[in-house]
């Protein structure tokens, strides 16, 4: 029903020997990813998750997303049943006007694998709106950033072509940035045996593709910092002791999804979902907090 983009099994030998030859790179140039908050620290505080809610449901918010964004509003919804807060989650469509009134809004927008479709849509979405949102986001799926992705080193320049838009036709619009979400490394005692056989090619492109991800949040953080983020990666790579998954190219080290938040090495499951979703709650109603922005009128 929503157009989201399957992950194969198996690929071709171009595209394996295209990820290969970007994880050898990346280990060769030491380039990897920095730590958004530090190793023992929470994502996102659970016992401000009830205050996050009310702020929230009392607003008019838009989200874009794909199939990894439909885990993260499942989340809002056991957070919601959890915290005894009701809080209206509508999907809508990209051809059907919009519903009038507070709630969250969140549309299936663009093709996997194509970032700058999403890009356009979304700020589609905020511009012709004829009831203006208080707060929006764009959240990619990992897809986006795969190392096979379409124009994937233009996403983040792309993006922000469409951020300085909307500030100055929407200025009334909080935008809340978000990273990119992440997926797991193949690990464990499968993994050892499949170097050891010389079959490890699945596990160096996951490696490849993650960190194309990592690099672009720590590019993200940086152009965006003190500005409201969903930082969907930081919530899916720590674990609720406050430990954070990570996997080494050479000697860069990078973040990826917890094995404990996923069944299939890219979506959530309902641990996974809380998580995300507090952490999408709590960047909302900071957003929310901060009063319109600065360029408003």
């Amino acid at each position: 029903m929503h157009p989201t983009r399957a992950r194969p099994v198996f690929v071709t030998t171009r595209r394996a020997f295209g990820r290969v030859f970007a994880l050898s790179a990346l280990a060769a140039a030491g380039l990897g990813g920095c730590a958004p908050r530090a190793e023992g620290a929470s994502a996102v505080d659970m016992s401000a998750v009830k205050s996050d809610l009310e702020t929230v449901a009392a607003a008019r918010i838009l989200f874009a997303h794909q199939s990894v964004g439909r885990n993260v509003m499942e989340g809002v919804r056991l957070l919601s049943t959890q915290f005894n807060v009701p809080i209206r989650i509508e999907q809508i469509a990209l051809d059907k006007p919009v519903p009038a009134g507070q709630g969250i809004f969140h549309a299936y927008i663009g093709e996997n694998g194509n970032g700058a479709a999403k890009i356009d849509a979304f700020k589609r979405l905020v511009l012709e709106s004829k009831a203006p949102y208080d707060a929006a986001a764009l959240k990619f799926c990992y897809a986006d950033l795969a190392s096979d992705a379409q124009e994937r080193e233009r996403v983040l320049d792309r993006y922000s072509a469409a951020v300085s838009v909307l500030q100055t036709q929407r200025p009334e619009v909080r935008l809340v940035h978000a990273t990119s979400p992440l997926r797991t490394v193949p690990s464990g005692w499968r993994s050892t045996l499949n170097r050891w056989l010389g079959r490890d090619s699945e596990e160096k492109i996951e490696a490849a593709d993650n960190a194309v991800r990592n690099d672009y949040n720590v590019a993200l953080l940086k152009r965006y910092a003190g500005q409201p983020t969903f930082d969907i990666a930081t919530a899916e790579s720590t674990r609720p002791d406050g430990s954070r998954a990570r996997f080494s190219i050479g000697e860069a080290l990078y973040f990826e999804l917890a094995p404990e938040y996923t069944t299939d090495g890219g979506h959530l499951n309902a641990d996974g979902q809380r998580a995300a979703a507090a952490a999408f709650l709590h960047s909302m109603a900071s957003a929310l907090k901060q009063g319109k922005p600065r360029d408003a009128s």
